[in-house]
């Protein structure tokens, strides 16, 4: 029987990604936006290939700094069950996950990187970012309270949203901040591409 050969696909800071990286990159996102196998095609293969490079080269800044614990790990794997209605039922998602290719370790695994490389961008990025009190009632004022009275209903007064608007003004502020880091971090890093199908 004739070996398979693993296809490299690029070199990010000397470390090589494979096909079989990105195809398991790509049967994971699949599952957790629960898209059809079949409707994947050039833009989700794109899409997937530039998370892998982001995870790598973000891998490199990490050095096991914000490990993820099983308790995290079980709880986004519990999450992308309950977009599924599996909540309970083993048999149903065990079926699930092998229409997509996947074996439970290989999901852990991947779910594994997917919560360290988020927990590390809040690590970097949220001692960065404040929201003033000045913000909060700007965004309450020419946003929130406009929004609601369009709606012909009275706006709940500013002390009582205020922790709402800081919330999203805090969030709002560190997607920002982790696409300026990403972008950084991209420029002073090594990408060889090494096939067309994903440049």
């Amino acid at each position: 029987m004739a070996e398979v050969v693993d296809r490299s696909i690029a070199v990010v800071n000397n470390h090589l990604l494979t096909w079989s990286d990105l195809d398991a990159q790509m049967r994971f996102e699949a599952l957790e936006n629960k898209r059809a196998l079949k409707d994947l095609g050039e833009r989700e293969r794109h899409e997937a290939f530039d998370h892998l490079v982001q995870y790598r080269i973000l891998s490199d800044q990490m050095q096991g700094t914000v490990p993820a614990s099983e308790a995290e790990v079980s709880a986004r794997i519990n999450e992308v069950r309950a977009l599924w209605q599996i909540d309970k039922d083993e048999a149903k998602w065990a079926a699930t996950l092998t229409s997509y290719g996947l074996s439970v370790e290989e999901l852990r695994e991947l779910v594994r990187t997917q919560v360290e490389i988020l927990k590390f961008m809040e690590f970097r990025v949220r001692p960065l970012v404040r929201v003033s009190r000045r913000e909060v009632e700007d965004y309450y004022t020419n946003t929130l309270a406009p929004e609601v009275m369009a709606r012909r209903l009275s706006p709940e007064p500013v002390e009582a949203v205020t922790p709402k608007i800081r919330e999203l003004l805090m969030e709002q502020k560190m997607n920002r901040e982790m696409e300026k880091l990403l972008e950084n971090l991209r420029m002073q890093s090594s990408v060889q591409v090494l096939w067309d199908g994903v440049k």
